[in-house]
């Protein structure tokens, strides 16, 4: 019974009937192969380019974006550094030489035998240090400085200079000593140049820039003069200025100065007694 109703069911003849369709020049059947045709393509020219689209966007898209914003950025500050409590000694800028460039020895290394032949053969011109015809400068010393009549030691007051580029100052007294800079101590070097030579002697010489000379004279309270007897009183320090063409400390050079460029410090003792006075005092009734 069972296969009887199966048998009787009604069946598909859809594939039976395909070729009908497509081969048969019926209108009927032609414009049946235009529909299906038509569902056919609007399907591809629709719904195939939104399926394309999904497909092809990236997936770690998103991981960049968050990745390159999520990376901090970290700066360092430059931590200050301790201000010293005296002006340090300033630096020639003749003694600074700026390393030389890639390119510039390349191009020395390229240049032909015949100008390396005349430039070895060149000696370098020397120029010997002597004092300038021009010795106009301005200085601003004090002639006289009062001391207590018992005082060893005196400092100086600021010294003031400027004029030339160059200077050799030379400082002498009799029976006294000149200290610079850190007093008890002997200084010679500053800022690895040899400026100063006779610290804490009776013969003082600085020689440097304007500027280097002013600053070691200035530093620490000033130039102190110590002397070699019971008081400071009464005795005189000369100080005189030459303006030279480069740094030197030859003391030949302190006798080519120019008169206006001259100082003479006198220590005037200050008045004060040591009597004492009694006077009588009469009380009212």
């Amino acid at each position: 019974m069972k296969n009887d109703k199966w048998s009787r069911r009604p069946r598909l003849n859809l594939l039976r009937s395909l070729p009908v369709y497509l081969s048969s020049q019926q209108p009927k059947y032609l414009l049946k192969r235009f529909f299906a045709f038509c569902l056919v393509g609007a399907f591809f020219s629709v719904v195939a380019p939104v399926i394309a689209d999904e497909s092809s966007t990236p997936l770690n898209s998103g991981l960049e974006t968050s990745t390159a914003t999520s990376e901090p950025t970290t700066s360092t500050s430059p931590s200050p550094s301790p201000e010293s409590t005296e002006p340090p000694i300033p630096i020639d800028p003749a003694q600074t030489s700026p390393s030389p460039s890639p390119s510039s020895s390349h191009s020395a290394l390229t240049t032909g035998s015949t100008q390396d032949s005349i430039t070895a053969s060149a000696s370098p011109s020397i120029t010997p240090v002597a004092a300038l015809k021009n010795q106009n400068m301005r200085v601003e010393v004090p002639s006289i400085l009062p001391v207590d009549p018992r005082a060893t030691s005196r400092n100086l007051p600021a010294v003031l200079l400027s004029g030339p580029r160059y200077l050799l100052a030379c400082i002498e007294g009799n029976n006294l000593n000149f200290d610079i800079y850190e007093k008890n101590s002997v200084q010679t070097i500053f800022n690895n140049e040899q400026l100063v030579s006779g610290d804490k002697s009776s013969q003082l010489l600085i020689s440097g820039t304007t500027e280097q000379v002013q600053a070691v004279l200035n530093s620490y309270g000033g130039l102190r003069a110590v002397t070699n007897r019971s008081a400071i009183a009464g005795l005189h320090a000369t100080l005189s200025f030459t303006a030279i063409n480069e740094p030197s400390l030859d003391p030949a050079f302190c006798l080519e100065r120019s008169p206006a460029n001259f100082r003479s410090i006198h220590f005037r003792p200050l008045g004060l007694g040591m009597n004492l006075i009694k006077n009588d005092l009469t009380l009212k009734k």
